[in-house]
Formats: structure tokens, C-alpha cells, sequence
């Protein structure tokens, strides 16, 4: 057992003029009855016993681990770096030859969107140049969008650069985030330019895990280059595995093959293994793995409980010796059976996102959705959890969800929880300058709590902006149409002027013209 506060320990000090003065009562052995001995004997038995938990919970006692010792969960953040060459237009992708490879790499990219949850995705495309088309998100729906919207031919072009598509996919991830670190390369693995070497050596440097989907047929298909000749001769651009199996290996990914009817199945099951490690294989993680869990809130509940005692053994009870046992065993279970799985990942959540563990926070909290009576919470943390990621929108829809499930609840029933979301949801707006929701957000928070404060001066500050900005657009609309009236008085007055103007006959000079 460790303490956060181990000087705090040095309060045990005060149980020396405890027995100094129970000696002394001893001494004086002052007639009592037996019964009333008894009960002055467990008051002050209970009470240091409160005094013993209460000075361990101020110490912060920690022991054990926060999480299981055989796995480990961690956020996983996935890139998906698809090549949109030319040759990915081939249609020998699959067995019918009637799919290109970019179709098929596509596909699998969606069906592994859609089959993993709890991980933050991004794509990157490139061609003789790689670009970070979608930073890392937990807005699944929009890489799906994105995904097909580039299914299509028009987007292909000549060159293909391996090396700056990678390296492109690899500046999505933050070097100071504790997640898991995978690119998805989609390629038939030919290129033309730039030096794959490279980018591996940095993946490998950066902890970034390559796994390929290698597309495309080992044979390949003739294609021909119509740009100015079009009797230019045929060329075969066929599948490159070798290259892609190497990529996958130096980085320790894996090579999956394209064709395979269950491509989509296999990588997703890869990128969710990632995020359930072995003690063996958390050598990175060797610092999170000694980290002991704080047990403060158990030592809070016994002093409690030892407290109450102390105080309720001098009433007078028939029996009572035998009760008050039983009866604090019962106030154990009662305590500890109302804390199910879904509150204790709740708060296992909590504790990591007040550690700026957001990945790992994230997974919890999903895992959390999946209880009842934890839901609500679990969708607000959620939200709390994006919104210091700086994903505003995602926030305000997770907010929203989690006022959707306490429909389902009295109105009298978290008042707390349903301030907060309406609370925050107005921050993020005042935030974005739409004053008109932010004060109707705050609105909403004083309607579930009349008392307070905050929310009053937001409101009255989200009025004022609105205000503001109202007689701004109003000036601006007003100084436009100023402008507009001077202009064409201006226009007016000219176009006059030279109307007017009469020109001047040249006079009749005969002189020399120098």
C-alpha cells in the first residue's frame, strides 16, 4: 500500500494521550454499571476506529492496479491512407473483374468504420502527392461520407508516391497521445515516385503500425496511356504484394490480401486486439501498468460507518450487542451493491479523463452506454470528454442524446445531470457565436435550476452579445446602403459635370512647331 499524502499519517500521534488518559481512567476505576461500561467501551472502541480510517483516507491509500492484470484497454487512433492513382481504376479486384481496386478498398474501409467502435478514424488519399483529407475523429459518419464520395473514377490521376502518402497519414496523429498509432495503406503497392524507405524508418521511429490491404490481381490487366499518342503501347500494371507484405513487416502490421471476401472482418479484428495488450507486450506502457489504483472512498465509508456506531452504541437497545454487528455488515452491502458495473466504469472513466487519458476515457465510457442506469452519464461523459478534444459538435449531439434518455425519467429525478447538459450545450454555442441558441440553452439549465448563478450571468451575457451583434449588423446594413446612396450621387454629380463641359476651340497658331 502507497500514500498520496503519507505525512498526513503522522495524525496517529493523537492515539498517544488516548491511552495516556485510559490509563488513567483505569486508575480512578470509577463505579459503573456493567451495562454502561460495556457501552462506554465499543463508543470509544468505534470512535478510534473512525479515527483510523479517517486518517488513512486523508492520506490517499492506493494498492492494486486499475485494471485487470492479464489485458489492458487503450484507445487506438486508425488512418486510412488510400492510393488514388490510375492504376487503382483497374477492375481486377475481384473475382467477376467487373470492381476496381479502389472500389474494393474503399468497401473495406467502410465495413471496418462500421464493424469497430471506440476508435478515432482520419483518411488520407494520394497520388503523386499525399494530403490529410480528414483529421482524426470519432465522427464515423463523416469519413464514411468521405469514403464515398472518392469510390468514384474522376478522382484518379497519373503518379503514384508511396512515400508522401504515408507520410501524410502519419501527421494525423498528436505525438503526445497515449493511443495506439495504426495506418490503413489501400494500394496495389506499384509506385512510381519518391522513396517508401523513408516513411517506414519514421513509422517505425514514431511507434506507427502499417498494415496494408494489398487490391488488385497478382497477374494484373493491361491498360494503355491515351494522353497524346493513342498508339501508345499497352502496360500491365499488375499487384505489387511483395512490396506491401515488406511495408506491413517493418512496421509490425500485417499484410491482408484485398480479394479476400473477408478482408473487412480480418483488419477489424486486428485494430480491435490493439487495443487489448498483454502484460507481456505493454513495454511502452510499463509506467501505466505500476500505477495503483486510490482506495480512498472505501476508508471514507468505513470511518463513516464507525462514526455512526460509536454514537448510536450508547442509546439503548435490547440485544444490542448482537445487533450492531448485523447492522453494519448490512450498511457494507447496501453501499457496495449499489455501485454496478456500469457506475464503476463511470468512474474508472472519470479518474482517466481528469488524467487527459481521453482515449482510454472514451472506450470506457461506450462500454458504459451499454447499462441502464449508467447511460445518461456515460453519453454526458462522453460529451465533456470531446468537447476538451475540441469537438464542439460531437459534444453538443452527445449532450443531446443523454437529455433523450432522461425522458425516460421523472422530472424531479437528476436535475443535476439535465442542468449540465444544457449548461454545457450553451458554453459550445457561446463559443461558435450563435448567441440565439447559447441563450436559449441557458434558458433551458435556469428552467431545471432557478438558483443558479452561472447560468443567470451567461444568459444575461448571451443577450447582451446577441444584442451586440444585432446593432452591428444593423450598422453594417446601414453603412452599406450610405455607400451606395454616395456612390450614385457621386456618379450622378460626374456624369453631369462632363455632360456640361463645352470643349475649347485650338487657337490658330502659324509659328514654328518645335
Amino acid at each position: 500500500m502507497t500514500f498520496d499524502y503519507p505525512a498526513i499519517l503522522f495524525a496517529f500521534l493523537i492515539f498517544i494521550p488516548m491511552f495516556i488518559t485510559d490509563i488513567i481512567r483505569k486508575k480512578k476505576k470509577l463505579k459503573l454499571s456493567q451495562e454502561l461500561e460495556i457501552k462506554i467501551l465499543l463508543s470509544a472502541v468505534f470512535f478510534r476506529l473512525f479515527l483510523v480510517f479517517a486518517i488513512i483516507a486523508a492520506a490517499g491509500p492506493r494498492w492494486g492496479t486499475g485494471y485487470a492484470p492479464s489485458e489492458y484497454r487503450r484507445g487506438v487512433d486508425v488512418v486510412f491512407a488510400i492510393d488514388i492513382s490510375r492504376s487503382m481504376d483497374i477492375k481486377d479486384a475481384a473475382a467477376n473483374k467487373e470492381v476496381s481496386r479502389l472500389e474494393r478498398g474503399v468497401e473495406i474501409a467502410r465495413e471496418t468504420i462500421i464493424n469497430v467502435t471506440g476508435v478515432r478514424f482520419a483518411s488520407a488519399i494520394g497520388r503523386g502527392k499525399g494530403y490529410l483529407a480528414v483529421p482524426l475523429t470519432y465522427d464515423n459518419e463523416a469519413l464514411y461520407v468521405f469514403l464515398e464520395s472518392i469510390s468514384g473514377s474522376s478522382i484518379t490521376g497519373r503518379s503514384t508516391n508511396l512515400e508522401s502518402l504515408i507520410e501524410a497519414a502519419a501527421s494525423a496523429f498528436q505525438r503526445t497521445s497515449p493511443a495506439r498509432k495504426v495506418i490503413i495503406l489501400i494500394s496495389d503497392g506499384e509506385s512510381h515516385s519518391g522513396v517508401m524507405r523513408n516513411a517506414l524508418l519514421r513509422c517505425a521511429r514514431e511507434d506507427i503500425i502499417i498494415n496494408t490491404i494489398a487490391v488488385g490481381s497478382d497477374e494484373g490487366r493491361q491498360i494503355q496511356e491515351r494522353h497524346n499518342d493513342p498508339e501508345s503501347p499497352l502496360v500491365v500494371s499488375k499487384r505489387d504484394a511483395a512490396v506491401m507484405q515488406s511495408a506491413a513487416e517493418r512496421t509490425g502490421g500485417v499484410s491482408i490480401d484485398g480479394n479476400r471476401d473477408d478482408a473487412a472482418s480480418i483488419l477489424a479484428s486486428n485494430l480491435l486486439s490493439y487495443s487489448k495488450e498483454k502484460d507481456s507486450e505493454r513495454k511502452e506502457l510499463s509506467d501505466l501498468k505500476k500505477e495503483q489504483k486510490q482506495r480512498r472512498a472505501l476508508f471514507v465509508v468505513l470511518a463513516l460507518i464507525f462514526f455512526a456506531a460509536s454514537k448510536f452504541v450508547t442509546r439503548s437497545f435490547s440485544g444490542f450487542k448482537f445487533r450492531l454487528p448485523f447492522f453494519s455488515l448490512i450498511c457494507v452491502l447496501i453501499l457496495f451493491s449499489s455501485c454496478t458495473d456500469g457506475k464503476i466504469k463511470l468512474l474508472e472513466a472519470n479518474y482517466l479523463a481528469s488524467r487527459g487519458r481521453h482515449n482510454e476515457a472514451i472506450a470506457l465510457f461506450q462500454d458504459a452506454l451499454n447499462y441502464e442506469d449508467a447511460a445518461a452519464y456515460a453519453e454526458y461523459g462522453l460529451g465533456l470528454t470531446l468537447y476538451s478534444l475540441d469537438e464542439g459538435d460531437n459534444a453538443l449531439r452527445r449532450y443531446s442524446n443523454s437529455q433523450e434518455l432522461l425522458k425516460s425519467f421523472p422530472n424531479n429525478e437528476h436535475r443535476e445531470l439535465r442542468y449540465r447538459n444544457h449548461y454545457n450545450s450553451g458554453i459550445i454555442f457561446f463559443e461558435e457565436g450563435d448567441f440565439e441558441a447559447a441563450a436559449d440553452a441557458f434558458k433551458e439549465a435556469l428552467r431545471t435550476d432557478t438558483k443558479r448563478i452561472e447560468a443567470k450571468r451567461n444568459l444575461e451575457l448571451s443577450l447582451i452579445s446577441l444584442t451586440i451583434e444585432s446593432n452591428r449588423q444593423t450598422a453594417t446594413k446601414e453603412r452599406q446602403e450610405q455607400r451606395e446612396i454616395l456612390f450614385d450621387y457621386l456618379q450622378q454629380e460626374e456624369q453631369e459635370k462632363w455632360q456640361s463641359r463645352e470643349w475649347a476651340p485650338e487657337e490658330e497658331y502659324t509659328g514654328l512647331d518645335y
